[in-house]
């Protein structure tokens, strides 16, 4: 049983082989609750290695390219003493494309940072949790469906689109909601 366990396989591929070890297996006496506990923990542990491992990646990029936004302009002045007059070094696009990654590698960062400890409160809840098991799988199914939605722009775009925006005629400027019809 514990071949099924490795981290580094796929969570379709987790399920599967738990799925075969369990069924073909004559002598678990454990029961169905435990060993579906168990599988939920497995695969939210793939998850939140996936996300580590990003993490880790991302991090180590944001602080290597936040480092270079703040030597960037000494490199452009120093270049010169090495004879390296090259004038992209000054180039102002150059300079804004360095800022634009060191922005998008702390923000990649945060972002897989946020969902490796959402995985982790989930397999917390999982693992110290004293719910009925129909229920845990319950709730950390939905969670799992929403984070692996992930970010949609055109959900954001429509979301923002479908509120209502405020009154400027208001006595207070639209800044408090209107009371329901019939109130």
């Amino acid at each position: 049983m514990s071949q099924v366990f490795p981290p580094n396989k796929s969570s379709a591929r987790l399920l599967l082989d738990f799925a075969s070890a369990c069924w073909n297996d004559e002598s678990t006496k454990a029961g169905p609750d435990p060993q579906r506990r168990y599988l939920l923990v497995w695969d939210l542990y793939i998850k939140a290695r996936s996300y580590m491992i990003l993490n880790r990646v991302a991090f180590w990029l944001a602080i290597l390219s936040g480092l270079l936004v703040l030597v960037w302009p000494s490199i452009a002045i120093v270049s010169k003493d090495f004879g390296l007059e090259r004038e992209f070094l000054k180039s102002a696009i150059v300079q804004t494309t360095i800022t634009g990654i060191a922005a998008l590698m702390f923000a990649v960062y945060s972002h897989y940072k946020k969902r490796q400890m959402h995985i982790e409160n989930l397999m917390r809840m999982v693992v110290l949790g004293s719910e009925s098991t129909e229920l845990l799988v319950s709730r950390v199914l939905r969670e799992m469906v929403r984070i692996d939605t992930g970010f949609g722009f055109s959900g954001q775009v429509l979301r923002k689109s479908a509120e209502p925006t405020p009154d400027e005629n208001a006595p207070d400027g639209g800044k408090t909601p209107a009371a329901p019809a019939g109130d």
